[in-house]
C-alpha cells in the first residue's frame, strides 16, 4: 500500500469516500476546476519516502482535541493535547472555495481559484476538491469532500484534511497534518429545546500512516462510512452523540474486514451550536488505537427541529515499542431518520 504521490493519496481518499455523500436539492452544482497548470510534486518528495517523519505529526493530530468554531484537529497542539494553534475556516463565494488557517500571527490560504488541482482529475467530481500550492520551504496540500449550496440554500458543507510537506527532508518540525470541517449554516438554535434521537449517515475519509520499529513505512488513503446517533435527552439536557466509522477501504480497493473505529459517546457541549468532542478507539492488526474526535451540527430548520446535518474530524493512533501508526480524517453526514 505504498503511496505513489500525495495527489494519489488525497485524491483516492476523497474519491473512495464520496460515494453516498449527502447532497439533496436536486444535486450540487459543479465546483469550478482550478486552471493553474503547475505540476504537483510527488509524495515521494515528502510522504511515502519520509513517512517516518510524517507519521508523528499525524499521530499528534489524531491525539489532539478538536477546536470549536470551524472544527479543526491538527498536529499543532499545546498542553493537554488541545488544538489551540490552528483554526481552519472555509468560505464559499461565487463558486469558489477558499480554505484558510490562522495560527497566531501567520495565515495560510488556498483556493480553487488560484491553486493547482491534484492529479487524477479529482476536481472532475463536483463533490471533491484537491489542491496543492507552493509555500516558503515546501508545499501545502488540501483535499476535501464538499456539498456546495444549491440555489436559495446556504447549507453547504466541507470536510477535509491538509498537510504541509517541507522541501527539506530533515526539517522535521516543519511537517504539519490536520483535519477540518465547516459549513454555511451552523446550527444556532438552543440544543436544550430538542428532544428524542436523530440518526446521521455519510462518508468519512482520511490518511493512514504506519511505522514499524525497523523503519518500514506504510502510508495510504482510506474511505469509509460514518453513522452517528444524537440523543438530545429530555428536561433541558444537552444530550450526547456517538457513532462509528465502518466499511473502511484502503488504497487499491481492499476492505479491512470487521474493523470499526468507535466514535465514543461525546457530550454536546454548548446550548447554541451543539459542538462536541469525545474519544475514539479501534483495534487493527492486534494493535489498539486511541484518539479524539469532534464535530458541529449544521442545518437550521423550524424552531425545535433537529439539525439537518453534522460534520467533524477524527483520529486514532497507536504507539508501541518504537513504532507508530495513525489515521486522521474528516466526515460529513446528513440526518437520515428522526424520532
Amino acid at each position: 500500500m505504498n503511496v505513489r504521490s500525495l495527489g494519489c493519496v488525497f485524491a483516492a481518499a476523497a474519491l473512495a469516500a464520496l460515494s453516498g455523500c449527502g447532497g439533496g436539492g436536486g444535486g450540487p452544482p459543479t465546483v469550478p476546476t482550478p486552471t493553474v497548470p503547475t505540476p504537483s510534486p510527488t509524495l515521494g518528495q515528502g510522504l511515502s519516502e519520509n513517512a517516518m517523519r510524517h507519521a508523528e505529526p499525524a499521530a499528534l493530530a489524531a491525539e489532539s482535541e478538536p477546536r470549536a468554531g470551524s472544527v479543526t484537529q491538527s498536529s499543532n497542539t499545546e498542553s493537554g493535547s488541545n488544538t489551540t494553534a490552528d483554526q481552519v475556516e472555509v468560505v464559499f463565494t461565487d463558486g469558489t472555495y477558499t480554505i484558510s488557517n490562522t495560527r497566531g500571527a501567520t495565515t495560510w490560504s488556498i483556493s480553487t481559484a488560484n491553486a493547482t488541482a491534484l492529479p487524477d482529475d479529482i476536481t472532475a467530481d463536483a463533490n471533491a476538491i484537491g489542491l496543492v500550492a507552493p509555500e516558503d520551504g515546501g508545499h501545502r496540500f488540501v483535499v476535501a469532500q464538499t456539498r456546495p449550496p444549491t440555489e436559495g440554500n446556504t447549507d453547504w458543507l466541507t470536510a477535509g484534511i491538509w498537510a504541509f510537506v517541507p522541501t527539506d527532508d530533515n526539517a522535521l518540525t516543519s511537517y504539519e497534518f490536520g483535519a477540518f470541517a465547516d459549513g454555511g449554516d451552523p446550527f444556532e438554535q438552543d440544543v436544550r429545546a430538542l428532544a428524542g434521537t436523530a440518526s446521521y449517515a455519510g462518508r468519512a475519509f482520511g490518511v493512514y500512516y504506519s511505522i514499524s520499529p525497523g523503519g518500514t513505512s506504510d502510508a495510504g488513503p482510506f474511505g469509509g462510512a460514518i453513522s452517528l446517533t444524537a440523543d438530545f435527552g429530555t428536561d433541558g439536557e444537552l444530550g450526547t452523540v456517538s457513532g462509528s466509522v465502518t466499511d473502511i477501504i484502503v488504497e487499491g480497493g481492499s476492505q479491512i474486514p470487521g474493523v470499526v473505529l468507535a466514535l465514543n459517546s461525546a457530550d454536546i457541549g454548548s446550548a447554541n451550536g451543539g459542538f462536541f468532542t469525545g474519544r475514539t478507539s479501534m483495534t487493527l492488526n492486534e494493535r489498539t488505537y486511541e484518539g479524539r474526535w469532534g464535530g458541529q451540527f449544521f442545518g437550521n430548520g423550524a424552531a425545535g427541529a433537529q439539525p439537518g446535518s453534522v460534520a467533524g474530524t477524527f483520529g486514532a493512533s497507536a504507539r508501541e515499542g518504537g513504532s507508530a501508526a495513525a489515521l486522521v480524517g474528516a466526515f460529513a453526514a446528513d440526518r437520515r431518520e428522526a424520532q
